[in-house]
């Protein structure tokens, strides 16, 4: 019995050293097993888009694109309010801004899509659907050196080489800095990849779309679309 007491004992003593280890030492680190903290990562491995309406809440809420997204690092997500079961998930987020006001949001992460759309909305989050009208902009992009992927086929080489877009940083470049996503033409519900169509400037500002899917934790460009009179055929 004085055994097993004092084996108790020392587990204690390992239980709360332990304790205060996590507590003091781990403190802000948060733990990558938690379902908050697994949810966030597979939100910021997407690119992150404001639709047109939704850019004009946020400014209604007095918000730049980078608070907005400090706020859902730091946000609560409520998974009892969330919409879990189902292959177009919507995360419903308690934040709030730098100055204390609170909001709420909800995450769109449609399976195996490459985006999560932000949604101001008091709506039910089992009620929300994804925009299918105009351009979703984007305000974050995974921190990827390697995002993005063209496949080799003769057709799309030919078209890189017309639009003098054949280095793929660059092609990433021209779409961080000038892309959206066209709703429209996107089919986020298809199944079994969603179909992305994705609109930037090229070198002499010309409007370019691609279709791209989400493969292996990257976008893969499977078609870019020209005019007629492109001589890629």
């Amino acid at each position: 019995m004085d055994g097993f007491i004092k084996r108790l004992k020392y587990y204690g003593t390992g239980l709360l050293i332990g304790l205060i280890f996590v507590t003091f030492f781990m403190r802000g680190r948060g733990c990558s097993w938690l379902p908050e903290n697994r949810l966030k990562t597979s939100l910021f491995e997407r690119i992150i888009v404001l639709s047109d309406e939704n850019q004009k809440k946020l400014l209604d809420l007095n918000l730049s694109e980078k608070e907005l997204v400090k706020a859902l690092i730091d946000g609560d997500v409520k998974f009892t309010k969330s919409k879990k079961n189902n292959s177009f998930k919507v995360y419903y987020f308690e934040c709030k801004t730098e100055s204390g006001k609170l909001f709420s949001c909800k995450a769109t992460m449609p399976q195996e899509s490459f985006i999560s759309e932000i949604i101001f909305s008091n709506e039910d989050a089992k009620k929300i659907k994804n925009t299918k009208i105009g351009f979703g902009k984007p305000i974050y992009f995974p921190k990827s050196k390697d995002f993005i992927y063209v496949d080799t086929s003769d057709l799309l080489i030919c078209q890189q080489e017309e639009l003098s877009l054949t280095n793929v940083n660059t092609l990433f470049n021209k779409i961080k800095k000038t892309g959206s996503i066209d709703f429209k033409k996107s089919m986020l519900n298809r199944s079994p990849k969603p179909e992305h169509w994705i609109r930037f400037r090229g070198n002499n500002n010309e409007v370019i779309s691609v279709k791209s899917i989400w493969y292996k934790e990257k976008i893969q460009i499977l078609a870019i679309d020209l005019p007629d009179s492109s001589s890629c055929k």
